[in-house]
């Protein structure tokens, strides 16, 4: 299978021949689910906390005497069958939700994902001279590549941030190449680079 790459231009669009280490590479799509799960779940701020029956304020004293009125024995009006009392197996702030994710794993992820989009002919890299300076620059480009902004992610370098201010407000997701996550890429149909980028990315999965 051919690895390559889409380049946008106004005038007609080129392929060019791209992630040379991804020939022959076997996609580890198991590892890749794993790894998206591990980054969701660091993204948990594990905040969430209900209150047990030890901490709900109130119901110390038994709410009627044990026997004689007919109605069931309670000890406590704090009790989770109570309304105003405690919940059982309610969320926990004191949780650790973090999963740790080792660099090869994270890479051969990376690997697998970017593989899947190239043998779906869905990565693109924008000409080395562009610019986007104004929104309708953006919005011609990809009227004429006939692709639908929200379902594209855009990955730059910091060097590139000035030259894609148009794209701002279109609504396109954008990631800076040094802090990418892999569950952004799986998340979207079309992935798009800028050249800095892209040979970023491509030092990295040699590594």
């Amino acid at each position: 299978m051919s690895l390559s790459v889409i380049i946008l231009d106004k005038k007609v669009d080129k392929k060019e021949d791209a992630f040379a280490c991804l020939k022959g590479f076997e996609p580890k799509y198991k590892l890749l689910n794993e790894v998206i799960r591990a980054e969701l779940l660091n993204l948990r701020a594990g905040t969430a906390h209900a209150k047990d029956r030890s901490e709900v304020r109130g119901g110390g004293k038994k709410p009627w005497k044990q026997k004689g009125t007919g109605r069931a024995r309670h000890g406590s009006t704090r009790s989770p069958i109570w309304v105003g009392g405690g919940v059982t197996f309610g969320p926990r702030k004191d949780r650790n939700w973090h999963k740790k994710i080792n660099k090869s794993a994270r890479i051969s992820a990376l690997k697998t994902v970017i593989f899947d989009r190239l043998s779906e002919k869905a990565v693109l890299e924008f000409t080395p001279k562009f610019n986007f300076g104004k929104t309708k620059d953006f919005i011609d480009l990809t009227n004429k590549a006939n692709f639908a902004l929200k379902s594209t992610l855009i990955v730059y370098t910091t060097e590139d941030k000035q030259k894609i201010r148009g794209v701002l407000n279109t609504g396109v997701k954008l990631s800076n190449v040094k802090q990418i996550k892999i569950n952004e890429i799986a998340n979207s149909n079309r992935l798009v680079f800028t050249p800095l980028a892209r040979k970023m990315i491509e030092e990295r999965l040699q590594k």
